[in-house]
Parts: C-alpha cells; sequence; structure tokens
C-alpha cells in the first residue's frame, strides 16, 4: 500500500523515513533486570537438579546460559558494578555497606536507570537496594528511578522488615522522580506479608500500569535468597522428601518461591503483550555464602564443584549463575537453549544494554569526561558466536573473607585462561558439598589456615582457571613470566584507584551518627539522616587513572 498517493515522491520519501525513526524508537525492547541475593553456582534447578525451578529454568533454556560469567564477591559491589559499568576500585564501593556508616556510592556517578530514562524509558526499581541512603540524594529516585518500592538497607526480616532484632522498620515507597522527605512513604502495607511476595505483587503492579507501547526498565532485587533463613512452610514441605538437610530444604523453599514470582511477573508481561518485545537478564550478585564463620550467612547454599563462597574471591565467591533471554524478533532461533562462554563480568552489563536497547547512553561514562568505563558491550558476541570474545580480562577486586596483613595487597585478575592472585583468595576456601583430595593427599594447601601461615603481602598465586576451575595446583612457579605480566597490570588497577569521602569506603567524618527514627506505627524506620545534600561535601580524595 503506498503511503500518500498524490503525494510528490520527496514527501514520500521524508514521511517513510520519519515513520521508520518513529518504528525504530518503538521497538526498543522492555527490559526486566532480575538480581536474586546470594544465590550459589549450584542452586537453580538447570544445575542442582534438585530445587524446582521450572519457570528459571524454562527461561535459560529458552535462551542463553552465562558460562564465564563473574561479579563481585560480596552485594554491594556488585550492584554498583552493575549500575556504573566501573570496577569497584572505580566506583569506591569495594565492600558492602553498612548501615550505620555515612557511606553510599558516589552522586557523581551516572547510573544505569538515567541512561535508559534518558532514551525515553518508564524506569522503577524493586526490592533491595543496598547503595547508599545516608542523604535522600542517594535513594533510587534521585538516581534515575521514576519509583521504588522496597528496603534501602542490606538485609532484614523477609516478614516484619526490621533490620537486626527489631532496631528498624525498611520498607519505602518513594513513588515518583527525586521522592525525598515529603514524598517517600514508609510501607507499613508490608508488614506481616513474605518479601518475595510483596515484590512479585509490586513488580506485576507496575507491569499493569504501565504503558506497553512505550519501553520499561523494572530493576528487581529480591532479597531472597539472603539470610535469615525464612520461607513459607508449603514452599519448604515439598522437598520433605528429596532433601534430607534442614538447612537446604528450606533455602529450596526460598528460592522455589522466587521461581513462582517469575512465573507470576512473566504470565503478567504476557497479558499485556510485552513478551513479544522483551530481555530478560537474571544474575545473582555473588556466589552463594557456605560458612557461618565468614560473614555468618550461610544458608544452605551450594556453588558445588567450584572453590570457596560468598565473601571470597576464589571461583564459587565470583564465578555467577546468569542467562539472557529475549524475545523471536530480538535472540536467534539458533541461540536459544545455548551458553556464551566469553568471558563476561557484571560491569558489562550497563554497555550492553546501552548496544541492545539502542540507548542514547551519553559520554558522560567514558573516558573522554575523566570517569573510566570499564565494562565492555558483549551484546553482538551473546547472539553471534562468530564475533569471538570481546573480553581478555577482567579485576576479581578484592576479598572481605578474614583479617589479612595487607588487604590492599589481595587483588586477583583473570587475563586469558589465567587467574593470579597478590595474597591469596581469602575465606572460606572450601568446597561446597564434596572432600577434595589433593594429589599429594595433603589437606588443601590453599585452604583457611593460610592466613596465618603465608605473608600475603608477598605472595602470589597463578592458576590456569580453565584447566583446574576448582583451583588446586599453583603455577606461579612453571609460568614467572605469566605472573610478571599479570603483576604489573593488578599494579596499573591500584593505581587508577579512587577514594572519595562519602563513598563506598570513606565515611564522611561531618555526617552525624546514624540512628533510627522515632514512628508512632512500627516504632522506629530506617532513613536518610542528612535531609539535604550541601549538609554533606563531597570531596574526591584521590582520581588517578592509570
Amino acid at each position: 500500500m503506498k503511503l500518500c498517493p498524490s503525494c510528490p515522491p520527496v514527501f514520500i520519501l521524508m514521511l517513510s523515513i520519519l515513520q521508520s525513526e518513529v518504528s525504530s524508537e518503538s521497538r526498543r525492547p522492555h527490559v526486566l533486570f532480575v538480581v536474586v541475593d546470594d544465590l550459589g553456582w549450584n542452586d537453580v534447578g538447570f544445575r542442582s537438579h534438585v530445587i524446582k525451578t521450572p519457570t528459571i529454568d524454562k527461561l535459560a533454556s529458552e535462551g542463553i546460559i552465562l558460562d564465564q560469567y563473574y561479579v563481585q564477591e560480596v552485594c554491594s559491589p556488585s550492584r554498583a558494578a552493575f549500575m556504573t559499568g566501573r570496577y569497584p576500585l572505580h566506583n569506591t564501593v569495594r565492600n558492602w555497606l553498612k548501615t550505620e556508616h555515612p557511606v553510599g556510592l558516589p552522586l557523581n556517578e551516572t547510573l544505569m536507570p538515567q541512561h535508559f530514562k534518558n532514551s525515553g524509558y518508564a524506569t522503577h526499581a524493586i526490592g533491595k537496594w543496598h547503595l547508599g541512603f545516608y542523604t535522600w540524594e542517594h535513594t533510587p529516585t534521585f538516581r534515575g528511578f521514576d519509583s521504588f518500592y522496597g528496603f534501602y538497607s542490606g538485609g532484614e526480616d523477609y516478614n516484619n522488615h526490621y533490620v537486626g532484632e527489631f532496631l528498624g522498620y525498611d520498607m519505602r515507597n518513594d513513588s515518583q522522580p527525586r521522592c525525598g522527605g515529603n514524598c517517600s512513604q514508609v510501607a507499613y502495607e508490608a508488614q506481616g506479608h513474605y518479601s518475595t511476595h510483596v515484590f512479585t505483587n509490586q513488580a506485576i503492579s507496575v507491569i499493569n500500569s504501565h504503558d506497553g507501547d512505550s519501553p520499561l526498565f523494572l530493576y528487581l532485587a529480591y532479597q531472597a535468597v539472603h539470610t535469615p533463613a525464612q520461607v513459607p512452610s508449603s514452599y519448604s514441605d515439598k522437598y520433605a522428601d528429596s532433601i534430607p538437610d534442614h538447612k537446604r530444604r528450606i533455602f529450596a523453599g526460598m528460592l522455589s518461591c522466587v521461581d513462582e514470582g517469575l512465573h507470576n511477573i512473566t504470565t503478567a508481561l504476557e497479558a499485556k503483550g510485552m513478551m513479544d518485545d522483551l530481555i530478560v537478564v537474571f544474575t545473582t550478585d555473588n556466589g552463594g555464602p557456605i560458612s557461618t564463620i565468614v560473614g555468618g550467612d550461610a544458608i544452605g547454599s551450594s556453588n558445588y564443584p567450584l572453590k570457596g563462597g560468598k565473601h571470597s574471591s576464589w571461583e564459587g565467591g565470583t564465578r555467577g549463575t546468569a542467562f539472557i533471554w529475549a524475545s523471536e524478533n530480538i535472540m536467534p532461533d539458533e541461540r536459544r537453549g545455548s551458553s556464551f562462554s566469553g568471558l563476561m563480568h557484571g560491569v558489562d552489563w550497563l554497555p550492553t544494554f546501552c548496544e541492545a536497547a539502542t540507548l542514547n547512553c551519553s559520554a558522560k561514562y567514558n573516558l573522554s569526561t575523566g570517569a573510566v568505563i570499564d565494562g565492555i558491550s558483549q551484546w553482538n558476541a551473546m547472539l553471534d558466536p562468530s564475533v569471538g570474545q570481546k573480553r581478555e580480562e577482567f579485576l576479581y577486586g578484592e576479598h572481605d573473607g578474614g583479617n589479612q596483613k595487607d588487604s590492599d595487597y589481595d587483588l586477583a585478575l583473570r587475563l586469558g585462561d589465567w587467574k593470579l592472585f597478590q595474597g591469596w583468595g581469602g575465606k572460606p576456601t572450601f568446597y561446597s558439598g564434596i572432600n577434595y583430595t589433593f594429589p599429594n593427599g595433603t589437606l588443601d594447601p590453599f585452604g583457611d589456615s593460610m592466613a596465618e601461615n603465608l605473608d600475603t603481602s608477598n605472595s602470589k598465586l597463578l592458576f590456569n582457571v580453565i584447566d583446574d576451575p576448582l583451583e588446586t595446583t599453583d603455577l606461579s612457579a612453571d609460568h614467572k613470566y605469566v605472573v610478571e605480566i599479570m603483576s604489573m597490570i593488578l599494579d596499573q588497577y591500584r593505581g587508577s584507584a579512587v577514594d572519595v569521602v562519602g563513598g563506598g569506603t570513606h565515611p564522611d567524618p561531618n555526617c552525624p551518627p546514624f540512628q533510627f527514627q522515632k514512628d508512632d506505627e512500627v516504632g522506629t524506620v530506617l532513613a536518610p539522616v542528612v535531609l539535604k545534600l550541601f549538609d554533606v561535601p563531597m570531596i574526591v580524595m584521590s582520581v588517578k587513572f592509570g
């Protein structure tokens, strides 16, 4: 059919171009970014074959499983890496952010939702934030999200939503952009309701109220399967006959509840017609916690057969479970049900989304403005294996698995198949569910006793993690040149570290002491201590790009 039979050819050409541009804009896909907290390598159904996750398994089987995908060793650094596309050394969030400290992801960082928003997306965040809240400007709706429903801190009770032992209630409904003290509402209605259900229902509400003709970016950061070990018995009872271990059984129920939530969310997307133009990313934020000593947060996760877990930079703490799913008009059929073996890190999600969704990603996040972007778009490589590997190296960063003699020295780097520790990988060091016997019949020479026996300020460990994914054999003595090259790269990274007062590692001394605020209905609530940004000067202590 002709566009306009009576129109002159030049006008028809201009109209055709205009319609093409509008069509291109409208084809921007909806994006659902799901983060499951503390999910281990061997927890989802398609790996464990014990825990039932049919929705996760189906999406993974119809998408692309990321086999060489890495995250940070604990929660806040991974979330900051997702949001900024920058390593912890550069965005300053190098460890999990403590509730009582005036720290947060620096405000000069341009975050993922801001890029989506600049490209015409509606942006909504649900669940766990854990990137700072000591001023309102650090909270999600000041960082690019149109709304936020969830908790600011790093963990809480799943049902009453108090941080710690009834220290303060932490559940917020921030219903509009820049929703500060005169807008943010304490979400009293969530009290007594299981958080996985709360967040799932909120996601469905956002989907149902969204105009499906405009693009949606939905960041869904479940509390599960983080400690405490809590789930309605109807979920854990299903495993009474198949999982004898009580801790693992409760954990399985928690993950099954997440899977049910994703089923309900995808059903809502289908009913809205949004599954036809959608990208889904599913990722953990770190390896599963497996030690009750380090972190005290092990509640049944497994990283089998990998070494270590959350808090450590061994493979079990950093090699993450993840996949990407996309609708038929986005992902080629031949890539469905496949795996992607290219090296990938959590910092890559930002540039990958920029390419996949054709976002108007500004120059604010590249080197020309002085802000290092560490991420690399993996979009074409994931969809077309002939593109080849896009990434040759990444920085594992540091661990928080124990008291080291020189913690700044404890960094790790991946270069091709090689993994180098300057120092060691931290605790925990044992293997999930297996008793590994080393070739010489001894205990793990890189085990928990290493902290007492090793001069971590001078040690270097080298593993080929493709040939030796369990990290059993140190090859540093046999490949000294590799150690030398990788050490030089690590030193360059170390020289590029950024420190900001009030950032991730440097509490602001000008802030008043943190305290929960009184509330007539729930006793006390968690809320920002500093109400205005100018009360807290942001001072860059050192910015070095090596």
